[in-house]
């Protein structure tokens, strides 16, 4: 395996790698290693326990959420939004249901539109950054707006509709997202140092994200803390446990586990997407991403062979250009790390 090693090696250092790039096979340490600063001005560099944001990673956390109140028999994947709540019209089609949000075909106005956005460094809302905390924050973003589409009419990603989900669980369980996702998903996973952290307030050995000059933080790019969409923190090592408790039904019911991962939405003729979860359509790997001004986050898992790939990164770029190189070499290496 040295020869794959070194790759990785040279890959990282050719691209300015800043970040984690971990590969596990089971409980096994194949590659982990760190590269670049979680602080640049200080110095300080990132190491494998460094936390980092994982942007639309956290849409796949978000669906486990729900997937929660599913298994605890308070929603099905065919409620529709308007049985919640009849006053969910306009921004969204009342009949648009639980699965239409999860996979990305509701149609519901989103706030931050990923196909009319071009400048995602610079992008805005009419509320502060720093004004968002909670889910409920968001809600005046949605009030007098109107629906994209009817539901099902096509797929479009939706950063509106999983804030919209991060609302249903706190309307639903009368408690911040936040803390519900803490004791609903985290905690049964393994997750021990993942969270939703502020801004203000991150914790020892957090990467800060930094713009496209290497040297400018995302602190005014983002909300103040992570919702439905985006923003939690995590380790290579919480998602190697993430992995390892999701395909042991400890998160959600085995049952509910099948129907999330089912194909939903087939991109091409080889690649789609579930309940939160982008998969291959042979079902020979499942993966989470996420991308935003100062963050880029890949992580990918083969059930049959119990490998986990992850990639965590304090860069927007820094993912795109290592994920081939590292999934790359783990598939070539696959063989071998199947008798481990």
């Amino acid at each position: 395996m040295t020869a794959h090693i070194r790759e990785i090696e040279d890959g990282a250092r050719a691209h300015a790698y800043s970040g984690v790039l971990s590969i596990f096979a089971k409980e096994r340490i194949i590659y982990n290693n760190a590269f670049g600063y979680r602080s640049t001005k200080d110095e300080l560099p990132n190491t494998s326990e460094t936390l980092f944001g994982i942007a639309s990673g956290t849409k796949s956390f978000t669906a486990l959420g729900i997937g929660q109140l599913i298994d605890q028999g308070q929603l099905t994947l065919a409620t529709k939004v308007g049985d919640i709540d009849a006053s969910y019209t306009g921004f969204i089609d009342p009949a648009a249901t639980i699965q239409h949000l999860l996979t990305h075909t509701s149609g519901i106005f989103d706030y931050y539109d990923e196909e009319l956005i071009t400048d995602f460094d610079h992008y805005s809302v009419s509320i502060p950054w720093s004004a968002l905390e909670t889910s409920a924050d968001y809600w005046p973003l949605f009030v007098g707006q109107t629906k994209k589409f009817s539901p099902g009419e096509r797929y479009s990603y939706s950063n509106g509709g999983f804030v919209f989900l991060g609302l249903l669980i706190e309307k639903i369980t009368g408690q911040l997202y936040r803390d519900f996702m803490e004791k609903a998903v985290l905690r049964p996973a393994g997750m021990t140092r993942s969270g939703f952290y502020a801004f203000n307030d991150l914790p020892a050995n957090t990467a800060y994200g930094y713009l496209s000059d290497l040297r400018t933080t995302n602190i005014y790019q983002l909300p103040m803390r992570g919702g439905g969409d985006g923003g939690m923190y995590t380790t290579t090592d919480d998602l190697r446990l993430f992995w390892q408790h999701f395909f042991a039904d400890e998160i959600i019911s085995p049952e509910l586990r099948a129907q999330f991962l089912a194909t939903h939405y087939a991109f091409d003729k080889k690649s789609g997407y579930g309940c939160g979860i982008y998969k291959e359509l042979d079902d020979s790997a499942f993966s989470l991403s996420g991308e935003d001004a100062g963050v880029s986050f890949y992580s990918r898992y083969y059930p049959r062979e119990e490998i986990s790939v992850n990639l965590l990164s304090n860069t927007a770029d820094g993912v795109g250009a290592m994920r081939k190189v590292l999934v790359g070499q783990t598939e070539q290496m696959k063989k071998d790390l199947c008798g481990i």
